[in-house]
């Protein structure tokens, strides 16, 4: 009887195993870029399946440093960035992200949250590359979104934390402008396997979201308090003030407050 549930459980995790290696993987290379805080361009890779993606968005440190304004007397800081990661689980249903404060290396973890798009009608299409495109809409914390996504790639998901659509995002822009992404690579299916090593190492510091967004807030505070007590009477500081630049605006918690 041993041996028969023995069996019965190598057979059952064979075609588990199978049915992973059977998954059809996108790989796509994006280009993004950002104008909220001055323009800067990067790339994002994404690989995904049906049940998760992983992203990477490589840094670009082209701005990195002090840059002082002399005509308006006035002191912007850019910190040296290192490359993010986002890992997108349906199954899960969460998401972990890699990314660091002051040279600490954050692993943060989020329940997977609602993504409430509104499909367009079938004439609002696109070609992208070889793939013709479907409009969506979306209203995610902060800001408003417009993704044109594939049905011919089954795969729901986008770059970063985006997921939810019937078809692969190929373009995705918020309504100003302020983020665009555009797929300049796709291909699939790939032979690309999934890389969760980054995802494990030892040297992460764990937290939540809000964790991680409270010690962003703690830390930026801490670098403007000891900016300003060095520099010279009657000097301002353009990034003194507290206006998010970044992909995410508000959260879901703050919303709540509000309430």
């Amino acid at each position: 009887m041993e041996k028969k549930i023995l069996i019965l459980i190598l057979f059952i995790s064979t075609i588990s195993i199978a049915q992973i290696r059977d998954e059809k993987v996108a790989l796509i290379e994006y280009s993004l870029q950002i104008s909220s805080d001055g323009y800067q361009q990067k790339i994002v890779t994404t690989k995904c399946s049906k049940s998760k993606s992983v992203s990477k968005t490589l840094a670009n440190n082209s701005r990195s440093g002090v840059k002082i304004d002399e005509n308006t007397n006035s002191i912007a800081v850019y910190e040296k960035e290192l490359d993010t990661y986002e890992l997108v689980d349906l199954t899960k249903k969460t998401i972990i992200s890699i990314d660091n404060i002051k040279g600490v290396n954050y692993k943060i973890n989020e329940v997977l949250p609602v993504m409430n798009w509104k499909l367009s009608k079938d004439t609002d299409t696109k070609k992208i590359d070889m793939f013709i495109c479907n409009k969506a809409m979306l209203n995610f914390r902060g800001r408003s979104y417009t993704a044109w996504y594939t049905p011919y790639i089954p795969l729901s998901f986008g770059p970063w934390k985006f997921y939810g659509l019937p078809g692969l995002i190929l373009e995705l822009y918020d309504t100003e402008n302020n983020y665009h992404w555009t797929a300049t690579k796709i291909i699939y299916p790939s032979k690309e396997q999934f890389d969760l090593e980054v995802f494990e190492k030892q040297n992460l510091k764990e937290t939540s979201l809000i964790g991680f967004v409270e010690e962003i807030e703690k830390q930026k505070q801490l670098m403007f308090a000891r900016i300003m007590k060095a520099m010279p009477r009657g000097a301002t500081m353009d990034s003194g003030n507290d206006v998010r630049t970044g992909v995410e605006l508000i959260y879901d918690w703050e919303v709540n407050r509000e309430k």
